[in-house]
């Protein structure tokens, strides 16, 4: 495949950049536009799930009833006609508490009707179960516990609202070289295991995310329509922001050339024509690089030598310029003009017009 020329490169270049700085402000708006739409479908499609249910057992306390770790001779306790001491058990009391940590309600629907919904003591023999506290009335009188046998303490099976527990005592008797275990009995629907745990565990409730975009797929279709709707107004309000800025600026800087005294001593009107375009398109900052470019002349020759297709403004701001700002434009605006041997030199006039017309915008710049 053949090499496409310097100059068309160079073109290619020009007006690809031409192109950006023409639509930066139509680019910007889409690319806001597409993140907001974005992240607001991503928050809300991510929370279309129905958020499982979760219940768990905690321990929270463990209380021995006897702690006699001596043997004493003719010391004997009883208990329901068992000898405590003689043969080595031990009471103990645990304080158990039920919670719906999860983030939806647990209806009674929920249950298997054919599983006893409680919990199981390993290693050990219950002998009573007392309720203590509730989150609620309802709760302290539906829940009910109860022993079942001798190792199982059972439930009545009852709504239990996100958030909301139950509490109860269970007092145990088991050998002392022995540690009880407690597992948990029953199945409910969405909960893959029931967890028993010694550590206090906090309720996860709803979050932020969940509240803010919390519904089914009707509320998320309305709210990603809002979503739209929001994000079309911000953008639409930024645009008018900036186009107004730009509006405003465009016209306070054709008052300043229109109040310019430099400008109408100016005799060349292409210089005035050059000078107008240069402040309107790039400001004071244009203006400076100009001046800055007049007056190197390793800069102009070095252009001059690559035709003037590629021009840099200076580091004051990153662009690409116009064509105008070129050599070859500037040659033709009559700013630059070739003296044999010295090469490309600038019109000392333009140039002294050019500086006292940055000291009038400075000074304009200061007054407002």
């Amino acid at each position: 495949m053949a090499a496409l020329p310097e100059s068309r490169i160079t073109d290619k270049i020009k007006n690809a950049g031409r192109w950006i700085n023409d639509h930066r402000g139509g680019a910007f708006a889409g690319l806001t536009f597409a993140v907001s739409v974005s992240l607001a479908l991503f928050f809300g499609l991510s929370n279309l799930s129905e958020p499982d249910p979760k219940l768990t057992y905690e321990i929270v306390r463990e209380t021995d009833v006897l702690d006699v770790r001596t043997p004493v001779e003719d010391l004997k306790i009883t208990f329901q006609d068992e000898d405590i001491q003689g043969e080595k058990l031990n009471l103990r009391i645990y304080a158990m508490r039920v919670i719906n940590n999860g983030e939806v309600d647990i209806l009674q629907t929920q249950f298997d009707q054919d599983q006893a919904w409680g919990l199981q003591v390993i290693g050990g023999r219950v002998i009573e179960a007392r309720p203590i506290e509730a989150s609620s009335s309802y709760l302290n009188d539906k829940t009910n516990p109860q022993v079942l046998g001798e190792n199982i303490v059972q439930f009545d099976q009852a709504i239990v609202e996100k958030g909301q527990f139950f509490a109860f005592n269970m007092l145990v008797v088991h050998p002392k070289d022995v540690t009880p275990e407690i597992v948990a009995l029953g199945k409910i629907a969405g909960i893959d295991e029931i967890v028993v745990t010694r550590v206090p565990v906090e309720v996860e409730g709803p979050g932020f995310l969940s509240d803010l975009f919390a519904g089914n797929w009707a509320v998320q279709f309305v709210r990603a329509i809002m979503f739209l709707m929001g994000a079309a107004v911000i953008l639409g309000l930024l645009a008018a922001s900036v186009v107004s800025y730009a509006f405003l600026t465009a016209k306070i800087r054709r008052r300043r050339i229109g109040n310019s005294v430099v400008m109408k001593t100016l005799a060349s009107q292409k210089q005035r024509d050059l000078l107008s375009e240069v402040y309107l398109n790039h400001g004071m900052a244009g203006v400076s690089d100009l001046r800055e470019k007049l007056g190197s002349s390793e800069r102009l020759e070095l252009e001059a030598a690559t035709r003037g297709t590629v021009v840099l403004a200076g580091e004051s701001e990153f662009r690409i310029p116009p064509a105008y700002y070129s050599v070859a434009s500037l040659e033709e605006a009559e700013v630059l003009s070739r003296k044999g041997k010295r090469g490309l030199v600038a019109d000392p006039e333009f140039q002294e017009r050019l500086e006292l017309f940055l000291q009038e915008l400075s000074a304009s710049r200061r007054i407002f």
